[in-house]
């Protein structure tokens, strides 16, 4: 299971900021940032990042690799949604949910997946977010050890070329059981909550690399057939970005 921050308060960085995790083990929300800004990386109870070797050795690629995704459009506009942390070598992303009353408090980890850690939170507006950090292990070439699934309502995955991905799903402690859903697949992770209140409409938002680069979306999934809906997170890291990852894997 996730370590409970009971006794030390762990720092963490997330978009430049200093964030302790409180006594009652959750940790404060990323505000929204200027996504042309470089800002550190991110981690659910890491340490600050790497500063790229000690005495006058040049930085690697992987220490000076920055991938930050921000949501573009609606109301999570300009909120860091992706990023990595390469003190603990994982993938961080941030599901936003709204202000959803169904959402509490959970931490934890995937037995299926070791080093896998998941926990929800809410900001200073009741605002819920489901956060998941995935080692990048499992998102480099030849990483393959689970079956194929779509999303729970039988839908092929949103914006996924194949339509599917490995993945796992666990029950989120919460109201009217709230099902938790990760994919993982070569340079792919999808992260899909459902939520007892129906969304309704099918929407679409990019998340943004520096401003430009789309390299993922944000999906409100509508109830369909007694499934119901929720929200869908999916990104996908450019060939530049995935090789220098595989790189660092295979050289370090």
């Amino acid at each position: 299971m996730l370590q409970k921050f009971t006794t030390h308060a762990v720092v963490l960085s997330i978009s430049g900021l200093l964030l302790a995790c409180s006594g009652s083990g959750g940790f404060q929300p990323p505000l929204a940032e200027d996504p042309t800004q470089d800002q550190g990386s991110s981690s659910i109870g890491g340490n600050l990042p790497n500063t790229g070797g000690t005495g006058s050795q040049a930085p690697s690629a992987y220490d000076k690799l920055q991938y930050k995704g921000y949501a573009s459009g609606g109301p999570n506009d300009g909120t860091l949604v992706v990023d990595i942390d390469k003190a603990t070598e994982s993938l961080l992303v941030i599901l936003p949910l709204q202000v959803n009353p169904y959402i509490e408090g959970a931490e934890g980890s995937v037995p299926d997946l070791p080093g896998v850690k998941f926990m929800t939170y809410k900001d200073d507006q009741g605002a819920s977010y489901f956060a998941v950090n995935v080692p990048l292990r499992y998102v480099i070439k030849g990483a393959s050890f689970l079956n194929p699934a779509r999303l729970p309502n039988g839908d092929p995955l949103p914006q996924i070329a194949s339509g599917e991905l490995p993945s796992v799903a666990l029950k989120v402690p919460g109201k009217n059981n709230v099902n938790f859903h990760l994919y993982i697949g070569v340079n792919v992770v999808g992260l899909f909550v459902s939520s007892p209140f129906d969304p309704y409409l099918p929407l679409q938002f990019p998340i943004r690399s520096k401003g430009v680069e789309i390299i993922g979306y944000l999906h409100t999934v509508p109830a369909k057939g007694g499934s119901n809906g929720g929200f869908f997170l999916t990104t996908q890291m450019p060939d530049s970005i995935a090789a220098i990852i595989d790189d660092h894997f295979r050289f370090r």
